[in-house]
């Protein structure tokens, strides 16, 4: 083997070798929490709108923009809805609010959280926590319903 052929060589072998480790580096079961923001403009509050009717009866939910937004009574009030975080905070799962237990849960590793954002129970068969959820403040205005994210 000449000189040439032999550095070729051991060069698609050390290339190998470093694309398959920097992919597995890649592949992570860590518990680090994802960073899901919701949209911003540049420092200040950013609103999140939604129409009224989209989440019309209790139990309805609906999400926009990393926001979970549902009616939890029967009025047209801001405290008859809750606007949340729609990620998971342990490992970005989709939460949905379950109403006939009235709690939020991940569908990933089925923690769950009260409306007000505190945790019922942690994530299951998987290492790592979890934090509370945010929760913003809701406003309505006609037949739209915002919520302030800061």
């Amino acid at each position: 083997m000449r000189r040439g052929e032999f550095i070729n060589s051991m060069g698609a072998g050390v290339l190998l070798v470093c694309s398959g480790s920097c992919m597995l580096a890649g592949c992570s079961s860590g518990d680090e929490s994802p960073t899901v923001d919701p949209p911003g403009n540049g420092g200040g509050p950013a609103m999140v709108s939604i129409a009224l009717s989209s989440i019309a009866n209790i139990g309805d939910q609906t999400k926009k923009s990393s926001i979970l937004f549902f009616k939890i009574g029967s009025g047209n009030t801001p405290s008859d809805f809750v606007a949340t975080e729609a990620v998971c905070p342990h490992q970005g799962g989709s939460l949905v609010w379950e109403q006939n237990n009235g709690i939020i849960e991940c569908q990933l590793h089925f923690a769950q959280y009260t409306q007000n954002g505190a945790i019922v129970q942690g994530p299951q068969n998987t290492t790592g926590n979890t934090r509370e959820l945010k929760v913003y403040p809701i406003t309505i205005s006609g037949d739209t319903i915002t919520a302030t994210i800061s």
